[in-house]
C-alpha cells in the first residue's frame, strides 16, 4: 500500500520508489485481481491510493520503464478536467493532509486530472479501483450507498475502464458494509499486515503492508518478512471480527 511521491507524509522519494519497483519486477509476480496467482514466486499486488498527482509525475514513467503493474484507488469527488491554472510545483507541495481540505482540490489540483487518469489508464499498466466518491469514513458516512455506487458509475464513464475493485478509505469497514460493497464490487482492500493466500483475502477482505515511508527499497519485502508476513495472516483474521464488529453511524 502506498500513497505519495516525494511528499510530506506517506510518501517515499523518487529513488527509493524506482529501485522498489524494480527489485519488485526482478523478483516477483506482479498481480492485480483476479489474475492467477503463481504457486513458484510469491504474488505482489501494488496498491497506490488517492491518486495524487505525484503518482502521474513519478509513478507512471516507473511503471512504463520497469513494465510493473498497479492498482489506482480513485475518489472522484476530488478529480477535476484541468490543471491548466496552476503550476507543477504547486500541485506537488500541497501538504498530504490539507489535499482533500475545502476547496484546495480545485485550486491546486494536488490530484491528478481526468486527461492524466486517462492517459493513465492507456499505458495499459494500471487499473482503476474506487476509494468512494468522497474519501469518506464509511463507518461514519449516512451516504454509504453512493458513496460505493456513484464512485464506480462515475469513473466507468469517464475512464471508460470496468471497476471491480474498491479500497477502503482509512481501511474501515464492517460487516454490513463489506456486504454492500460485495453487491458492486468483485474485491476490496484494507489496512493490516500479512499475507492472503487468495484473492478473498480474510472473509472477503484483503489487507495490504503499508509501504510508504520506506529507509530502503528491499527489506520490506527481503525473505525473513515474507516468512513474517504468513505467521502475521493469523492476525489479520482478528483485525477482521474487530473491524466486522466496528458500529456504523
Amino acid at each position: 500500500m502506498y500513497h505519495h511521491v516525494n511528499a510530506d507524509k506517506y510518501s517515499n522519494t523518487p529513488a527509493i520508489l524506482e529501485d522498489h519497483l524494480k527489485y519488485i519486477s526482478r523478483h516477483f509476480n506482479i498481480v492485480l485481481p483476479p489474475d492467477v496467482l503463481s504457486e513458484d514466486r510469491p504474488n505482489v499486488c501494488i496498491v497506490f491510493d488517492d491518486a495524487s498527482y505525484s503518482f502521474y509525475r513519478y509513478v507512471l514513467p516507473f511503471i512504463r520503464e520497469t513494465g510493473v503493474r498497479a492498482l489506482l484507488s480513485v475518489s472522484p469527488k476530488f478529480i477535476v478536467d484541468s490543471s491548466d491554472h496552476v503550476d507543477e510545483q504547486t500541485r506537488l507541495g500541497v501538504p498530504a493532509d490539507e489535499m482533500m481540505l475545502g476547496d484546495l482540490y480545485t485550486k491546486a489540483v494536488p490530484f491528478c486530472t481526468w486527461s492524466e487518469l486517462s492517459e493513465i489508464c492507456a499505458s495499459g499498466r494500471v487499473r482503476i479501483a474506487s476509494h468512494s466518491y468522497s474519501h469518506s469514513n464509511l463507518l461514519k458516512s449516512s451516504e454509504v450507498e453512493n458513496e460505493l455506487l456513484s464512485s464506480k458509475e462515475i469513473l466507468e464513464r469517464r475512464l471508460g475502464q470496468e471497476v471491480d475493485t474498491f479500497v477502503y478509505p482509512y481501511g474501515q469497514f464492517n460487516a454490513s458494509i463489506l456486504k454492500r460493497v460485495q453487491k458492486y464490487y468483485r474485491s476490496s482492500f484494507a489496512v493490516g499486515a500479512g499475507d492472503n493466500k487468495t484473492w478473498n483475502g480474510v472473509g472477503g477482505v484483503l489487507f495490504r503492508i503499508p509501504a510508504d515511508n520506506l529507509s530502503d527499497p528491499v527489506s520490506i519485502l527481503s525473505s525473513a518478512n515474507l516468512t513474517k508476513y504468513k505467521y502475521l495472516r493469523f492476525r489479520l483474521q482478528a483485525k477482521k471480527w474487530y473491524m466486522d464488529h466496528k458500529r456504523s453511524m
